[in-house]
């Protein structure tokens, strides 16, 4: 098990599996005049190690508390270290750049005889955001470059290009759209690759996502859909031949039905119905038909923000993948989702992520797996 140690003064204590759909949304009482169904004017460092703060956009945040990384970070002798914003006439540029140090006992992902390195990572991003009163656009680029000391065949950089918009119809109701690209570097550990692996591969992905949001005093509706791809590169293998990794590739749409109601300034109920596509373009390994499949979701849960002590959302419910070839048993499960930041002081953030999915099994042969 490789341990990454991050030069940071945050405590995270993460269960991390990936979430599915769109961040869940900021409730209060009083209507948002701008409610946020995408979020605008940020950008995820790519190719950053999975930790609670990577799912930021799932704690629902009324301004009642501020993690430790959320906040303007300083020198010991109270110098900012916060990026200093550049106006460009209607614009904010913001420009930044991370450096970490990791170290390894298992660089190769090997299941037996690993063996250390250490190395860095540098992570420079810039966001260009609006600054009207009303509406907004923000675009974003990410670059992170991972260099180890002996194992240079482990090297990997990975790009990030982003771009939304929020278009204001009135108070509590606006139109949202927003397009990600991302080119990046699987681990050799993913399930399914071959042992013989000799580099990482690569894979490219992008994804549009349209919506709205309308909000009433205590009720807020929210629709929208999203259209995926992703795509990967064959696989240099230690013999010297490569493998085909085209019948991975595959494209995905999904519409996604939420209501929130709240109960108080500081906690909401609600409910969320997703039902999905996901296509693939070639057959599984040229011989087991085609995995194309239907998916469905319902959830029901709280979000909260309780000052000075925790804030996020549970939730739980059934999910369910049905594939188009009979060769593939349909899955149905109960599943969970849990993303939540407690505040035991305010030098100390611990974070918990947690779900319960089902996605595509990366065995040949093999439809759904179930995920936790």
């Amino acid at each position: 098990m490789s341990v990454v140690n991050e030069m940071m003064r945050t405590i995270q204590i993460g269960l991390v599996a990936g979430l599915v759909g769109l961040p869940s949304l900021a409730f209060a009482q009083v209507i948002n005049p701008n409610p946020t169904l995408i979020q605008f004017g940020t950008l995820q460092a790519v190719g950053s190690s999975s930790s609670v703060s990577s799912y930021r956009g799932q704690f629902v945040d009324r301004g009642r508390n501020s993690g430790v990384r959320d906040r303007p970070r300083v020198t010991g002798s109270g110098l900012p270290l916060e990026p200093v914003n550049v106006r460009l006439g209607a614009f904010v540029l913001s420009p930044t750049i991370d450096y970490d140090t990791f170290q390894t006992d298992n660089a190769k992902r090997a299941s037996t005889n690993g063996q250390s390195d250490t190395g860095y990572i540098i992570r420079p991003r810039m966001t260009l955001t609006s600054n009207w009163s009303r509406h907004a656009v923000s675009f974003g680029a990410g670059v992170a470059g991972a260099v180890y000391q002996d194992f240079s065949t482990e090297d990997s950089t990975d790009v990030e290009l982003q771009a939304s918009g929020r278009l204001d119809i009135r108070r509590g109701a606006n139109l949202q759209a927003a397009y990600r690209y991302y080119e990046g570097v699987e681990s050799r550990s993913t399930a399914g690759l071959p042992i013989n692996v000799a580099e990482p591969g690569q894979f490219e992905s992008s994804a549009l996502t349209v919506g709205g949001v309308w909000e009433l005093t205590r009720t807020r509706l929210s629709a929208n859909v999203d259209v995926s791809d992703i795509s990967f590169d064959p696989v240099p293998l230690t013999n010297g031949t490569t493998l085909s990794q085209v019948d991975r590739n595959s494209e995905g749409a999904a519409l996604t039905l939420r209501t929130d109601f709240a109960l108080t300034p500081s906690t909401a109920i609600f409910a969320t119905a997703t039902h999905g596509t996901r296509n693939y373009q070639e057959r599984t390994g040229g011989l087991f038909p085609s995995r194309d499949s239907e998916q469905t979701q319902a959830l029901v849960g709280v979000n909260f923000d309780l000052s000075n002590l925790a804030r996020g959302e549970l939730s739980v419910g059934y999910l369910a993948q049905n594939f188009d070839a009979a060769f593939y048993d349909d899955s149905e499960a109960f599943g969970y989702r849990a993303a939540v930041e407690w505040f035991p002081t305010t030098l100390v953030t611990v974070g918990l992520v947690a779900t319960r999915n089902i996605t595509d099994s990366p065995v040949q042969g093999s439809g759904a797996a179930i995920t936790t």
